[in-house]
């Protein structure tokens, strides 16, 4: 079956599962591309969303807002990755934080209802939503393990090493909220981490 909707969902799902996934025709009245511009929102608080979203191209950024109105972020998800609200598709709520385009974005929505009645009936697809649940799991430990016990240069050591292949498009104002901290805290910690590499650069040649 050529995928009309799904390419980079198959890609993802067939990862998950170890080998090729059947099927798929089951989902396509299910699934639609969605396009999105740079700063458009793709949904906000309070939403019923109960969806899948796999990116295919650009970066969204998904945030909390306090009760003063600031904005906590909460992850960034590049190409080839993917977010949903487990608050939704998990116990049937609404979303709790809300997800905005940070360059042109081109994503792949899948109805999750439609995805979990396929892997009720289907091993492999069972497994495969069952270790991209367990990668969401993973992924919210270490970013609360992160928040909790590591210092924020520890944490942005940390950032860079996760989103290497996109914290360049990245706006420092966004890494910074990120991380927890002021957008002035994170410039003198760049300026450290590059102090730190022009004196080792140093050592090695002297």
């Amino acid at each position: 079956m050529e995928l009309k909707f799904l390419r980079q969902t198959k890609v993802l799902m067939c990862g998950a599962a170890g080998n090729e996934l059947s099927d798929w025709d089951t989902l396509e009245n299910a699934a639609q591309l969605r396009q999105f511009s740079k700063a458009q929102e793709i949904f906000g608080s309070g939403e019923w969303q109960p969806y899948i979203y796999v990116i295919r191209r650009g970066i969204v950024k998904l945030s909390y807002l306090d009760d003063t109105g600031e904005e906590w972020v909460k992850s960034f998800i590049g190409e080839g990755g993917f977010f949903a609200c487990p608050s939704v598709i998990i116990s049937g709520g609404k979303t709790d934080y809300f997800a905005v385009a940070l360059e042109d974005v081109e994503l792949e929505q899948l109805h999750y209802p439609a995805l979990q009645n396929l892997a009720e009936k289907n091993s492999d697809w069972s497994r495969a939503v069952r270790v991209l649940l367990e990668s969401h799991i993973l992924r919210k430990e270490q970013r609360e393990r992160e928040l909790l016990t590591m210092t924020p240069d520890l944490r942005y050591h940390s950032f860079l090493q996760s989103h290497r292949t996109i914290v360049k498009r990245i706006q420092i104002r966004d890494i910074a909220k990120y991380l927890g901290i002021t957008p002035e805290a994170l410039s003198r910690i760049r300026t450290r981490m590059r102090n730190k590499k022009h004196q080792n650069s140093s050592e090695l040649i002297s």
